[in-house]
């Protein structure tokens, strides 16, 4: 009877090491993770920065390590904008070393331009992440009257999150409580932004009183005119309403005289000849 021991081979990961930033369930802590699977034995994986070693420095809360993944957990107190990371891999059967960058940035925002809402309508606000590295924690507060008061998300105000966009949402706008200016705030392990977005509340326009409004006006503006001419020049109306005769008269042409002698006249003229 032969016994027969399982043959292992020795093979390096064929492909490079990943990396990615993430924030810490506290919010507080940045997490960095490195991943570079596909080998055996399981390649080994340092985090530098400046080229040293995190592992040897103090700001290091943890270092863990799972089969394919390596990752380092540090305080954000050393954190700056556009601080650069990198893990290097090493495998016992491959000389190169592989290497893979993140780089921390703060976030940076952009909204819409200012919203119009009128009473009893809804209006909804959007704030978006241009760039966050590690991804950042987008909240909504109101304005600076009430520093630091997030809004929460029930009643009147709805706040959805999609990706890098957040949207918060007025329903029934009152125009004692809702107009003013809203802070957009986004926040990761670098830094924070914040962005005002305002908004007005109007009462609505009624339409039907408008148009009567300026019904009113175009018949008092006639009346004003009309007042006006038949004033300073009373003769131009009675002209426009003077009926004509239906057979036109020469204007060129003279009055004519005519001269019809009476019967007396004539018997007169009779008698002397």
């Amino acid at each position: 009877v032969s016994n027969h021991a399982p043959l292992l081979l020795i093979d390096p990961p064929h492909s490079t090491p990943k990396c990615w930033a993430e924030t810490s369930s506290s919010g507080l802590m940045l997490q960095l993770f490195c991943s570079w699977p596909g080998g055996y034995p399981h390649p080994t994986l340092h985090w530098r920065e400046e080229g040293h070693d995190l592992e040897n420095s103090s700001w290091v809360i943890s270092s863990t390590s799972s089969s394919d993944i390596h990752v380092e957990t540090l305080n954000s107190s050393h954190l700056s904008h556009r601080k650069v990371f990198k893990c290097v891999g090493s495998h016992v059967v491959k000389q190169e070393e592989p290497a893979c960058t993140v780089e921390i940035k703060i976030p940076s925002l952009e909204s819409e331009p200012p919203k119009t809402c009128f009473v009893g309508d809804n209006v909804t606000l959007t704030c978006r992440v241009t760039e966050s590295t590690p991804a950042a924690r987008l909240t909504w507060l109101w304005d600076i009257t009430q520093p630091e008061l997030e809004i929460q998300p029930g009643g009147r105000y709805l706040i959805a999150q999609e990706g890098n966009v957040s949207r918060l949402t007025i329903r029934n706008c009152s125009q004692g409580t809702d107009g003013g200016c809203y802070v957009c705030k986004a926040q990761n392990p670098a830094g924070l932004r914040e962005l005002f977005v305002c908004l007005t509340v109007k009462q609505p326009v009624n339409i039907v009183g408008a148009v009567g409004a300026v019904v009113v006006l175009s018949l008092l503006a006639i009346l004003t005119v009309t007042g006006v001419i038949l004033y300073y020049n009373p003769l131009l109306c009675l002209r426009a309403f003077q009926p004509r005769s239906a057979v036109p008269r020469n204007q060129d042409s003279g009055d004519i005289l005519v001269l019809v002698d009476s019967e007396d006249d004539v018997e007169g003229k009779g008698e002397e000849e």
